[in-house]
């Protein structure tokens, strides 16, 4: 009786794709941890709230950092998960894309005050597009 070798589909989870893993998660905590700090002020600081905006644009900002650090999961979950393989390549697009936007949004939106904590994670953000880059790379040649 003859047998049938089936090709194996399974993904290859190296240092690399560690490498990217973390400094997604580590953005990504990062921007749900700016989205949590920014609702607490709203709930316990009116004046200072209002000092910054009012609640209304602090929660609209408090959803976008929620939305943010969703999107980094998202997009890391999609790239990885062996079901959606052959999407990989715009998946890794669509990462890099993303986390040039949240840098540049950063840098519209900080207004001179951009501070360590953000820089920071601008260059943990940096590193993941250039981590993603070489990984393109890679699949590529």
């Amino acid at each position: 009786m003859a047998t049938l070798a089936m090709p194996r589909t399974t993904t290859r989870f190296g240092g690399l794709q560690l490498a990217i893993s973390v400094l997604v998660g580590l953005t990504a905590l990062v921007h749900l941890a700016i989205g949590a700090f920014t609702n607490v002020i709203v709930a316990t600081d009116p004046a200072r709230a209002a000092s910054m905006g009012g609640a209304t644009a602090l929660n609209v900002m408090a959803a976008l950092f929620y939305l943010c650090g969703l999107g980094y999961l998202v997009l890391t979950v999609a790239l990885y998960l062996p079901a959606l393989r052959r999407w990989r390549r715009l998946t890794r697009t669509a990462l890099i894309v993303f986390t040039a936007g949240t840098i540049l949004a950063y840098v519209a939106l900080a207004y001179g005050h951009i501070d360590a904590f953000g820089l920071a994670d601008k260059a943990c953000e940096a590193a993941l597009i250039t981590l993603l880059v070489v990984e393109g790379r890679r699949v590529r040649s």
